[in-house]
């Protein structure tokens, strides 16, 4: 497992920086949205995945011979568990809880705006 590479980071640093600008301050496309393309961006573009499944391997050396399908089942609830931390950590506790900011009437209003 290599570990990225400074174009790699420099990559996802540069797209990050483009999507955090463009979707939420110039379209303010909730925050939840914009962190799920985070998150997906980070998968994309960082060795993630053999990360994760080094990890596991090291544990349990059993995983590589699972079925294929059952390795995915795995990597995208690890992914979704990603998902809910970060969501959890960047949205209610500093979002909400230090920076006062109304993520929640934001998705509502977003959802709102889209429909109709």
């Amino acid at each position: 497992m290599l570990p990225p590479s400074k174009y790699q980071i420099a990559k996802f640093l540069i797209l990050s920086f483009v999507i955090v600008y463009a979707l939420y301050f110039k379209s303010h496309m909730p925050v939840t949205l914009v962190l799920i393309l985070e998150i997906l961006l980070l998968i994309k573009l960082l060795p993630v995945r053999q990360f994760i499944e080094g990890k596991i391997i090291s544990r349990y050396p059993q995983y590589s011979s699972l079925n294929v399908w059952v390795r995915r089942i795995i990597l995208f609830a690890v992914y979704v568990l990603l998902y809910t931390v970060l969501k959890f950590i960047i949205v209610n506790v500093i979002m909400m809880a230090m920076l006062h900011i109304p993520v929640e009437e934001q998705i509502y209003d977003f959802i709102n705006r889209t429909q109709g």
